[in-house]
């Protein structure tokens, strides 16, 4: 009985435990799937570059969602990005759009090997 228990407590600690990946597959637009799939490549290739830091990370605004690429040693602010690829045309600087304040549920899709889930700019 206790071989049982301690299986099936095993066994739940596996299937709830956090992924990588947090978002399916048919979640993710086909740009962005290839934009990854570069982002893997450099970060092997070249460890050491500052793609090495970086993350994709999804919010949902108004219903739809928008993808943002965030880099801790990037000075660039992140652009927001549809799934169908277009981008907000909002100030970057003005952290007081609609956008900023209404955007949630922060997903990460992907993140590089030295990522560091940062809170939000």
């Amino acid at each position: 009985m206790k071989k049982l228990c301690l299986l099936l407590f095993i066994s739940f600690i596996f299937a709830y435990c956090k992924k990588d990946n947090l978002t399916s597959d048919k979640d993710i637009p086909e740009w962005l799937k290839l934009d990854i799939k570069h982002q893997e490549q450099v970060t092997k290739d070249t460890p050491k570059l500052m793609n090495s830091y970086g993350g994709w990370i999804r919010y949902n605004w108004r219903n739809e969602n928008y993808f943002e690429y965030h880099n801790p040693l990037s000075s660039s602010f992140p652009r927001a990005i549809s799934f169908n690829k277009d981008t907000l045309h909002i100030s970057v600087y003005d952290v007081n759009t609609n956008y900023y304040k209404e955007k949630c549920c922060k997903t990460v899709v992907w993140k590089a090997p030295k990522f560091s889930d940062l809170p939000d700019r």
